[in-house]
């Protein structure tokens, strides 16, 4: 079984609020990438980029962790995966391949990347890049972190 507990970030600085929108708009450049990597490949009726493929062309260029940018990519693969099996199962739904340009995305690190400081939350921006730290006191064996955006 599987437990989510959401945190609200109230009360955060101006800076803090930045950086964790910048972060949510870098996810999302994550996303765009696979979109037209795999928009391309349909286009050009080639074979259609997997884990690797998308890794590569994503790795370094993106002002996040790696394992981040690995989680989206995988998110990607996924929601292609379950459309070409509704395509198969369930043709009059008419489901398309993600095609949609994203504003913002969730970002997303594993427990392995996150650092849990006592009552704060560090989450690695990458190298070379300053970690957000969150005042948030995270449960002792917490899988994983995911930032969202619920009207704040």
């Amino acid at each position: 079984m599987n437990t989510v507990k959401i945190y609200q970030l109230k009360h955060l600085s101006s800076e803090h609020y930045q950086r964790l929108r910048t972060a949510q708009k870098k996810a999302a450049l994550v996303w765009n990438a696979c979109v037209a990597l795999h928009l391309q490949a349909r286009m050009q009726q080639t074979t259609w980029p997997g884990r690797d493929a998308l890794q590569k062309a994503t790795k370094g260029r993106f002002a996040l962790h790696s394992q981040s940018v690995q989680m989206v990519t995988h998110a990607f693969l996924a929601n292609v995966e379950t459309t070409r099996q509704l395509r198969q199962s369930h043709p009059q739904m008419k489901m398309r391949y993600p095609y949609k340009l994203k504003q913002f995305y969730p970002v997303s690190w594993p427990a392995q990347a996150v650092s849990n400081e006592g009552k704060r939350v560090a989450l690695p921006m990458g190298r070379g890049r300053e970690s957000l730290v969150l005042p948030v006191e995270l449960p002792e064996h917490s899988r994983s972190v995911t930032l969202v955006w619920n009207n704040g």
